[in-house]
């Protein structure tokens, strides 16, 4: 049987930078790494939106992206 743990989450904020040359939106990526994994997505909200607050390009998206390891300790 396959064990999972999680071992750290990260936030990834995605900003609207406006329109490409080619009519297309144009977005940046800023991730913030090494969050502990027991951190609630609530707070990471407010992290989040604490950022946006500061930053001058529009936030798009927010992001919280877990990773894990897997073992078979069976």
């Amino acid at each position: 049987m396959a064990i999972v743990e999680k071992v750290a989450s990260n936030l990834q904020l995605t900003y609207s930078m406006g329109i490409g040359t080619d009519g297309k939106e144009v977005f940046k990526r800023k991730t913030f790494k090494n969050f502990r994994p027991e951190v609630l997505d609530a707070d990471i909200l407010a992290v989040a939106s604490g950022l946006a607050a500061v930053q001058e390009p529009a936030l798009s998206e927010v992001r919280r992206v877990d990773e894990s390891v897997i073992s078979d300790l069976g």
